[in-house]
């Protein structure tokens, strides 16, 4: 999925209404909002399909009459703020002694919202650490509120604290920041009710949030506690194996000469790029369909089957991949056929800047080398609670070669979890949670199936970094969202009786979810770099146009104007479509006109 980072939430979402009834009311439920575009008038179609079908638009809540510190004012100032372009914590002039000052002077304050005085729980709330994006923090911070009663207390990161202040230059939010130890007491006396739990929405704030809940002495009867694990990669497989889980081979390396003797040892050989040619493209192994024949029909994915699956080995020598030890969303992760490769990658991963780094000046002394997994790559979201593990959905992956890079998402599709394959790949996951300690929140782990069975590729103690919850409620019923304010909330006692129907009850949800739908994400590929000259409407409106779209977006940087690189990764797709049907033919047959038509989005001029 698009990893979109904290400041990148702008969104052009452009429902379709040609939906089942059936679909649609779970969709309108609170999810899918209609904003106007340069591109297509849909909301009077909108309009039109909801009278034809009696159906209403979502209700919504009134706002809290409440805002302490003016939470919500500084939280609107802010978003606007990460929302415009500029460079990173590493390319700042600013002052860091300067920072250290501001920090010591301005005493970090709980910024709280409270529901309305009539509906309250002043027993508990939530903390949310970095709570910006529309469907996710900020989503989870309107339900917990109008949903269940209970107040929300918005935190920067440390990360993020200093983002703001050393590449946008801002000061107005270092009061918002994450108590330091010395503060814990006083800013929890501020709180006039209890804490159930903190969710982290950014990677960055991860490790601050797992150390404010030390500090809160949340940790193990509300809080997991603090595990660098769970974000180190190279710990993270370490400690998996430890338990007893496949995972790859890997190794840590300060020097190009440690990096390339252990490629070597993998099996890596000393070739030109040029000179070790494969075909990614054809059908591999996975794990076998043969219990399936005589059970009721199952979506076990039907996108890309000739593209997803295992990329075949080159004859000559095999592969690894180069990447920092902390990441996120791809970055700096490179896939190595050769020696020369390995070579490259490494000079660019050493002494690169930690993700996560508050100041800039963490550096990378150390490159992570790992086994390049062969296999049918899968990802699993799910929701713990008091170390029960529950699956919110299981989604699979199709990537294909293009634009010159060997892996690039085209779609990310729901299967069904309750087959023999998915009972494996859910299983292995709930156990690799197991070995990192996570008994709480939220988590997106991916996995790499092969015809011995999974091996991990990292788990995320985040959400899965996209509109997930449209589509995930259209296809299960539910989605992992509620299901997370569920496991922190929903044993609270006196909940809102008139906003019951808002909830998800942890009980009835099931361990193992199956699609009522065929439903994927399909992310746009651009394979186009320049000025774009030209946006192709009527290319973008037959997308719109088709059977199984429920909803698209086209980023704002690529419009008319814009320069455009082709797309090589997550972050440089130029959209997505959220695709759903229950005509198993008419749902892949829209998958791939879609794919045809990626190329003939854009125009441009060099």
């Amino acid at each position: 999925m698009r990893q979109q980072s904290i400041h990148e939430s702008n969104v052009i979402t452009i429902p379709i209404t040609v939906l089942k009834l059936s679909v649609l009311v779970s969709v309108f439920s609170g999810f899918v909002q209609c904003h106007r575009t340069s591109f297509l008038p849909l909301q009077n179609r909108r309009n039109m399909f909801l009278r034809k079908n009696n159906l209403r638009e979502p209700k919504q809540q009134e706002k809290s009459s409440f805002r302490k510190n003016e939470a919500s004012t500084i939280k609107k100032y802010l978003a606007n703020i990460l929302h415009q372009r500029g460079g990173g914590i590493e390319d700042s002039k600013r002052d860091k002694k300067g920072f250290e000052k501001l920090k010591k002077d301005i005493i970090p304050e709980p910024y709280f919202e409270l529901a309305e005085s009539n509906k309250i729980s002043l027993r508990r709330g939530v903390i949310l650490v970095d709570s910006f994006c529309p469907y996710h923090g900020k989503y989870l911070d309107r339900m917990a509120r109008e949903a269940y009663g209970c107040a929300v207390v918005n935190v920067l990161s440390n990360y993020l604290t200093g983002y703001l202040y050393f590449a946008r230059g801002v000061t107005e939010h270092i009061s918002m920041r994450i108590p330091e130890e010395g503060d814990v007491k006083q800013w929890t006396q501020e709180i006039p009710f209890g804490i159930a739990g903190i969710i982290c929405e950014s990677d960055s704030g991860l490790a601050d949030a797992e150390k404010l809940g030390d500090k809160l002495g949340l940790a193990p009867h509300r809080h997991d506690g603090f595990n660098e694990a769970r974000r180190n990669k190279f710990l993270m497989n370490k400690c998996v194996a430890e338990h007893g889980l496949r995972v790859v081979r890997q190794k840590m390396c300060s020097t190009l000469t440690d990096a390339v003797n252990f490629a070597t040892e993998l099996g890596v050989c000393n070739l030109k790029s040029d000179d070790d040619k494969y075909e990614s493209n054809k059908a591999g192994c996975s794990l076998e369909n043969s219990d399936n024949d005589n059970m009721e029909k199952i979506n076990s994915g039907l996108l890309g089957r000739a593209s997803n699956i295992s990329h075949e080995l080159s004859p000559i020598g095999k592969y690894c991949v180069i990447k920092p030890f902390r990441g996120v969303a791809s970055d700096d992760v490179y896939f190595c056929p050769n020696i020369d490769a390995v070579e490259d990658a490494f000079e660019k991963v050493h002494g690169s800047v930690v993700f996560g780094s508050t100041t800039g000046g963490e550096r990378h002394e150390s490159v992570l080398v790992q086994e390049f997994a062969v296999g049918t790559e899968y990802a699993v979201d799910i929701v713990s609670k008091a170390g029960e593990h529950k699956c919110a959905v299981l989604w699979r992956y199709d990537k294909r070669p293009v634009n010159g890079a060997t892996f690039v998402y085209f779609a990310t599709e729901v299967v069904d979890a309750h087959t023999p394959n998915g009972q494996v790949i859910c299983e292995y996951a709930k156990k690799a949670l197991d070995a990192l300690g996570v008994n709480w929140g939220i988590s997106h782990t991916e996995i790499i199936v092969d015809k011995d069975g999974p091996r991990l590729v990292e788990v995320n103690c985040r959400q899965h970094n996209t509109d997930f919850a449209p589509l995930t409620t259209a296809c299960m019923g539910y989605n992992a969202l509620d299901m997370l304010l569920s496991a922190y909330l929903g044993d609270e006692p006196e909940l809102p009786e008139d906003t019951a129907d808002m909830r998800q009850n942890w009980s009835d949800t099931p361990d193992l979810p199956v699609s009522r739908t065929f439903g994927a994400i399909v992310h746009l590929v651009c394979h186009v770099e320049g000025i774009i000259n030209k946006v192709h409407e009527e290319v973008i409106e037959e997308i719109e146009s088709l059977p199984s779209v429920m909803a698209m977006e086209v980023y704002p940087d690529f419009s008319l104007g814009n320069k455009v690189e082709k797309t090589i990764n997550i972050r440089s797709d130029s959209g997505w479509v959220h695709l759903i049907n229950t005509d198993e033919e008419q749902f892949q047959r829209d998958y791939n006109r879609i794919v045809e038509l990626m190329p003939l989005m854009f125009s441009v001029s060099e």
